[in-house]
């Protein structure tokens, strides 16, 4: 009452239980009317209810301060504000650990300081805060500079502050240490550099095999070839079986350099990934096989369907190498069963191909993969050893798996997922 009666009016606010018990907030306004002597003859006041203003508030403020713990403790990015100017107002502790500057050392300094010498020659603090304000948002990835003179490669995003008028008030400003990223794409660009390198001598080194090593070696069979024929009643039995060895030697070179030339193709080159149906692959490859020795009695039982996203021209060298494998080693049965098929693997797709041929001691399924690895000698039956390391470099480039099971005299089984 003494400050009514001293300035005749009085506002104030004050909390009060009603009636039901409950803790009301009211704003009261009050003022005393005097008469014509001055003397105190009314107050008249008006009392209008803020309950719900005052918990707004409240709530406000609690989340105001959830807000500033949260950004306070936040460590991987640097969060704070600039004033109209570019000059540092807040300071979180994700800025501290990423820039180094205590709260202390740079509040109130210029943000610039961040900035590599050649850029605040450049002109490209007062940039962004230019670019920022006509935008509302400005967003780079540059070198910014922390306390210890050290350089960090930086993803910055700036938002321009505005009151309710529009008025610009100032910059929030987040950044993110991509340091390391940015040294795992110069390191990837690198590799990706000597790839190209290495791809390059790989292509060099296919054409002098290709060229320079076939050419002695068609001397070698053609001379062979030449002597047997022109000069066969000249040599004896013993003459003719060693010209047909090195025949036959410089022959099977060939193959293993054509057999090699096609594993190094496979390595290279993008893959052209789509649907691929490998039913129909599989069949077209089982009819040539086929058409390569009509009499031989076997069958293929392809399940239909059989469709995966893959490079289509590198699965069906994959299948011709896993059914000519099951072809070629079913060889000695009277009558022979090839499946392909597929089935659930670790919560995958695994293709297979199938056959109840010659099979393999799985004490030596290791060395199937291996380049030139033979688990049967080439008396037996023909091959160069190369082409499940094939299969295996297209099914790994694929992101998939290759395996396989067997045992002698009972067939194998290979396994492949995409």
């Amino acid at each position: 009452m003494p400050a009514l009666f001293a300035n005749d009016q009085l506002t104030t606010e004050y909390r009060f239980r009603g009636k039901d018990g409950a803790y009301r907030w009211v704003h009261d306004e009050s003022r005393l009317l005097r008469d014509a002597t001055g003397r105190p003859i009314e107050v008249v006041g008006s009392w209008v209810d803020v309950t719900a203003r005052r918990e707004a508030e409240v709530s406000l403020r609690a989340g105001e301060e959830r807000l500033r713990l949260l950004v306070g403790s936040v460590r991987d990015y640097a969060i704070y504000m600039l004033d109209p100017d570019g000059h540092v107002r807040s300071w979180n502790a994700g800025a501290q650990h990423i820039k180094g500057y205590t709260e202390a050392e740079i509040l109130g300094q210029h943000f610039s300081r961040f900035y590599t010498p050649e850029d605040v020659a450049g002109g490209r603090p007062a940039a962004a805060l230019r670019a920022t304000a006509a935008g509302g948002r400005f967003e780079e990835e540059n070198w910014r500079v922390r306390k210890d003179g050290s350089r960090f490669w930086a993803d910055v995003v700036m938002t321009a502050v505005r009151d309710d008028r529009g008025a610009l008030v100032g910059f929030a400003k987040v950044t993110r240490d991509l340091t390391e990223r940015k040294r795992a794409e110069q390191a990837l660009r690198s590799y990706a550099a000597q790839l190209e390198v290495a791809n390059k001598e790989l292509e060099a080194f296919s054409y002098s095999v290709s060229h320079d090593l076939r050419t002695p070696l068609r001397s070698l069979d053609g001379f062979s070839q030449a002597l047997l024929e022109d000069y066969h009643d000249r040599l004896d039995d013993t003459g003719r079986d060693f010209l047909q060895r090195v025949r036959a030697a410089s022959q099977r070179m060939g193959t293993l350099i054509d057999d090699l030339l096609s594993l190094s193709r496979v390595t290279r080159g993008d893959l052209q990934v789509a649907a691929v149906d490998l039913s129909a692959l599989a069949a077209a490859v089982a009819t040539e096989l086929k058409k390569s020795d009509p009499e031989r009695a076997i069958t293929f039982a392809i399940a239909p369907d059989l469709v995966a996203r893959a490079d289509a021209g590198l699965m069906r060298v994959v299948l011709q190498n896993l059914l000519g494998n099951a072809w070629k080693f079913t060889g000695r049965r009277p009558a022979a069963h090839v499946e392909v098929g597929v089935m659930a693997h670790d919560g995958r797709r695994a293709f297979f191909v199938r056959d109840d041929g010659a099979g393999f001691d799985m004490a030596y399924a290791a060395k199937l993969f291996g380049t030139f690895q033979r688990l049967h000698a080439a008396a037996e039956f023909p091959g160069s050893g190369i082409g499940l390391a094939t299969v295996q470099r297209i099914i790994h480039r694929h992101g998939g798996q290759v395996w396989a099971e067997g045992a002698p005299d009972r067939g194998a089984t290979f396994y492949f997922t995409l």
